[in-house]
């Protein structure tokens, strides 16, 4: 039987199940609960982030069947590649959507706020920003492709590891400076 809490769990509102640390015996533990054996505490009173769902979750003497909990602990070296990964990819999609829509108002006959050009496209700065936010996402994206690449490769060491890890947070910036540049 479980009794816990677990705090800042997004997506917990629309969720049917819920993946929770437990100790077990001392040792770390995850556990599958379905959400109508949780209650929900609704602590999150966060500006402009209500839509994360992230609530507290609360278990009562629940009763959570063995074949639904397994030993867990810190993940392998290779895995947190995957998990990063598992970040930076939406991360990347929706950079690369942002550059996608601006690119089409470059496109289009749309004339830019307070300033004297026809079009966005005549604009030598902005012009020059749509180009830097481009370089930005098309790197951010290769460093992505060669980071999933990398997490196969059984020869990878710490070092290696250290770098790819490096590289995807450097993506994950390129992306947020691209948007910025867009925005």
């Amino acid at each position: 039987r479980v009794t816990g809490q677990w705090d800042n769990v997004s997506g917990c509102e629309s969720a049917e199940w819920a993946n929770v640390a437990l100790m077990v015996d001392g040792g770390y533990h995850v556990a599958a609960i379905p959400l109508t054996d949780l209650g929900i505490d609704r602590n999150w009173h966060m500006a402009g982030m209500r839509g994360t769902g992230s609530q507290r979750l609360v278990a009562d003497d629940v009763l959570v069947p063995a074949h639904r909990v397994a030993p867990g602990g810190p993940p392998q070296p290779a895995d947190q590649i995957f998990f990063g990964l598992c970040v930076l990819a939406p991360v990347v999609g929706a950079a690369r959507g942002a550059l996608d829509a601006v690119d089409a108002m470059f496109r289009s006959d749309r004339k830019p706020f307070m300033t004297s050009y026809a079009r966005m496209g005549d604009s030598p700065g902005a012009r020059h920003w749509l180009a830097e936010a481009a370089a930005l996402v098309h790197r951010a994206e290769q460093v992505m492709l060669t980071a999933a690449h990398d997490s196969l490769r059984d020869d990878l060491g710490e070092t290696d590891r250290a770098g790819v890890r490096m590289s995807m947070a450097a993506a994950g910036k390129d992306c947020r400076d691209a948007v910025e540049l867009m925005l």
